[in-house]
């Protein structure tokens, strides 16, 4: 390959880009036409398409790790991809009809610069030598699929072999949730569970959104309301979100009802598109969501501002909870529990033991749901037990968090608490748009329970236009059987990679990691404690990486894997942005060399003498996941999708629109978790404010900390328009619109260093650092600084965001912490 040699006779990151990709600079420019005209012709695929004037329409979706999975139409001329659009959905649910820029941006996501081609392996690694010091150099020799798969399959062999089958660790994210290619929840699809169950390699999960995923969808186990039932609200606060730029499919709900009178409120550091059209802007100090909520709860119980029936009646507010946090129910008192249905995931019968409250009109305890009056607050001895209500507890908890205390920790006038609180008491139903905006400081678990607090006292949860979370779809039920042969051995949040590594323990236990495979993510780009987690995966023996794109993980590998793009497999995910279940029609055979995971992990299993884990087709392994009794009963069976028309999901009623508490363990609002039991187990103790709303500052990024004579500012980031986490890194178009990572900094502060707009700035700390242009704005409150996620390390002129991030995680629910730094800024010399 002329031209694409190094000193060491391999591969450069600047000549792969320049050599391999299908589009040079000014590509973005002229258009996808002079894209395609380099990129071989592959054969387009009949099944789910529709041919209008020699072009076929095929319907599919888009994989962004966004979460919405938008129906798309896409056409193919020639055996290339060359445009799409948002699909047309049917009746009354075309009002969904939804695609971001992102999504339009695709086909040029096909074909862009930095899409893994073939096969590489790091010049200068070996089994034998590994070099882990020199991952990272961007120096790469092209192989085959033989000798890839026959690497890796040696190396997957020797280290279970020498170091037992935990030495080899699977590392994911959120790249993809399909079931025959994607990793949902680390192991659940056929490729990836198969193998991990049936080996007991060890899985290191996700840690980025757990603060929201661990707390308010698992513990709480609150829903929340549909995107549409935005529309139906009276007041909404965009709290820490950027609906109009990072959530369209919401942003139209939010217009509808501020076309009816509906007031919209920002709450957020940052001055976003959303605030532009709010009518009231709160600019709050980040990490402090928490007592902002506090002090609106206490100032709505003061001023009698409750909603008395709800609370009795929806929520766990009078719910009797002993000395030890466990709730006081009918077995305490004799009752025996009975058995309810079968638990689909244990294949156990579930366990009725009812709930009790102390009631008033019988003036002693009763069963919840037959009590006609019961008592809020109070302690009382029940059979020589003492008791109290659950909202007791919560409320004795919160006391010192004031209207006055919370509005100096958020540096916000006491009138602005006072006015929030008010306004969410008595101006309902309200809408609350958080995304994953208050989710990413060490403290931010607590901001779920706190608001889920303020939602029970006011009676904004469980109506129409009352959202206290919005719901992320109503996922259509699959068989994930299919996904296991066996259990999972050890399951672990990815961000423990580098104590994991240095002690060679994890809960007490050996663990020596000798092995990564990384797929399903772009971890050293998107975790927090990118420096630490560098430091770690150049101490492993082997590291491999299959993804679509060259991204800063895959810089770090040894053996790079490519794997096709949506649009080139045949898959499914039951969930997605609309009622219809995201199906992916094959549109066109893989380019290049490219494989699906599901593909690669066969080739692996057949070296290893396992290939009877994956005897099944892919087609018969998708039947047997779709197909099951329900799911043809309504309708949604494997032929209905696979024949091309748009299929709704029968599980999408009207019923789902507006969240009524079913799936939680009381059958009401719950702001309190009977017994916390942390993500990750390891012997640390669990302190019993888990159970209760709470405030504790952030780890790092809090106004009283001492560090902050050093580093005064405040970090943060956020998720702009033109990208979906890394994934859009190099689509040319989008980075036409955007070509490069700006610090965000207010003026008085930029004013304060002799920064000028478009300075070339150095932000630090003791973590790390990230060089590059200073966007100077009054549009980010005093004291913080901004950079944008999802850029990649070559876009910097030098570091990383993630390189400001620290590896401090809270314990109980193992979540990155991308906002939770100090720093400092300067002119770059």
């Amino acid at each position: 390959m002329s031209g694409t040699n190094s000193s060491q006779g391999g591969l450069t990151r600047r000549s792969f880009l320049k050599t391999t990709g299908a589009v040079a600079g000014a590509a973005g420019v002229v258009g996808v036409s002079s894209m395609l005209s380099s990129v071989a012709v592959t054969e387009a695929h009949a099944e789910g398409a529709a041919a209008v004037d020699g072009e076929q329409v095929f319907r599919t979706s888009c994989r962004g790790n966004c979460g919405s999975r938008c129906p798309q139409e896409v056409v193919v001329r020639d055996g290339k991809v060359v445009r799409t659009t948002a699909a047309q959905l049917p009746g009354e649910d075309n009002v969904r009809r939804r695609l971001c820029v992102k999504g339009y941006t695709q086909p040029q996501r096909l074909y862009e610069p930095d899409r893994l081609k073939y096969p590489m392996k790091r010049v200068g690694w070996s089994p034998e030598s590994p070099n882990g010091e020199q991952r990272g150099n961007d120096e790469w020799e092209r192989i085959s699929w033989d000798e890839a798969i026959e690497t890796v399959s040696a190396e997957i062999g020797r280290i279970m072999k020498e170091h037992g089958p935990s030495s080899v660790a699977l590392w994911t994210s959120y790249g993809s949730n399909n079931v025959l290619n994607g990793t949902s929840a680390g192991f659940m699809s056929v490729a990836y569970g198969r193998f991990i169950t049936s080996t007991g390699i060890t899985v290191l999960g996700a840690s980025a959104d757990y603060a929201q995923l661990k707390t308010q969808m698992s513990d709480l186990a609150v829903t929340g309301n549909d995107c549409a039932d935005i529309a139906n609200s009276k007041t909404i606060m965009a709290w820490g979100g950027n609906p109009a730029e990072a959530y369209i499919h919401d942003w139209q709900f939010v217009c509808e009802a501020r076309e009816k009178g509906a007031k919209l409120i920002t709450i957020d550091p940052q001055y976003t598109a959303s605030a532009m059209h709010s009518d009231i802007y709160v600019p709050i100090r980040p990490g402090t969501d928490g007592a902002l909520m506090l002090g609106m709860a206490n100032y709505i119980i003061e001023n009698d501002l409750i909603d008395y029936d709800f609370m009795k009646q929806k929520t766990v507010s009078p719910l009797l909870i002993k000395e030890d946090g466990t709730y006081f129910r009918m077995s305490d008192l004799g009752v025996e529990p009975t058995e309810g249905p079968i638990n689909p995931y244990t294949g156990m019968p579930s366990i009725i033991d009812p709930n009790v409250v102390w009631d008033s009109a019988a003036n002693g305890p009763v069963m919840a749901a037959m009590a006609s009056d019961p008592e809020l607050l109070g302690s009382f001895e029940v059979e020589g037990v003492s008791v109290q209500t659950v909202y007791q507890k919560t409320k004795d908890s919160i006391t010192e968090y004031t209207v006055e205390k919370a509005a100096e920790i958020c540096d916000l006038p006491v009138e602005t608490v006072e006015m929030l609180a008010k306004t969410y008491a008595t101006e309902g139903p309200v809408a609350v748009l958080t995304y994953q905006g208050i989710g990413h400081h060490v403290n931010s678990h607590h901001n779920y329970k706190n608001l889920s607090l303020i939602g029970a006292l006011t009676g904004n949860a469980g109506k129409p236009g009352a959202m206290l979370f919005r719901a992320y779809g109503t996922s259509m039920p699959t068989n994930s059987q299919e996904f296991m042969l066996g259990k999972v051995a050890l399951n672990i949040c990815g961000m423990y990679l580098p104590q994991i590594i240095e002690t060679k323990k994890w809960a007490g236990n050996d663990l020596d990691i000798r092995m990564l495979f990384c797929t399903n993510g772009n971890m050293l780009s998107c975790e927090s404690g990118r420096v630490k987690l560098i430091e770690a995966v150049k101490k492993v023996d082997c590291i491999v990486c299959a993804d679509v794109n060259m991204t800063d993980t895959a810089r770090f590998a040894d053996i790079l894997l490519p794997v096709t793009h949506a649009y080139e497999t045949e898959d499914f995910d039951g969930g997605g942005s609309t009622p219809f279940p995201t199906y992916y029609h094959k549109v066109v055979d893989p380019h290049y060399e490219c494989k699906t995971d599901l593909e690669i992990m066969r080739l692996i299993a057949d070296k290893l003498g396992m290939g009877e884990i994956y005897a099944k087709s892919d087609e018969e392994f998708l039947r047997a996941i779709i197909d099951t009794p329900a799911n043809i009963q309504g309708g949604c069976g494997y032929d209905d999708f696979h024949k091309g028309e748009l299929v709704k999901n029968y599980a999408f009623t009207e019923k789902v629109l507006v969240d009524t508490f079913e799936k939680t363990p009381t059958q009401r609002l719950q702001y309190y978790i009977e017994k916390p039991m942390p993500r990750n187990n390891f012997g640390q103790e669990i302190a019993d404010y888990e159970r209760i709303p709470h405030y504790e500052h952030a780890n790092e990024a809090y106004w009283e900390n001492p560090l902050r004579e050093k580093y005064p500012l405040m970090g943060c980031s956020e998720h702009p328009k033109y990208h979906v986490h890394s994934q859009c890194a190099h689509t040319p178009w989008l980075r036409e619109l955007e070509p490069e990572p700006l610090l965000k900094v207010n003026a008085s502060d930029a004013k304060e260093r002799g920064i000028e707009q478009g300075d070339v700035v150095k932000v630090y700390n003791d973590h790390g650092y990230a060089v590059l242009k200073a966007l100077v704005t009054e549009g980010i409150k005093p004291g913080v600084v901004s950079i944008p996620h999802g850029w990649q390390q070559e876009q910097f002129v030098e570091g990383h965001t993630q390189d400001l991030t620290s590896i401090q995680m809270n314990d109980f629910v193992s979540n990155s912490a991308f906002y939770d730094f100090l720093c400092e800024v300067e002119k770059y010399q």
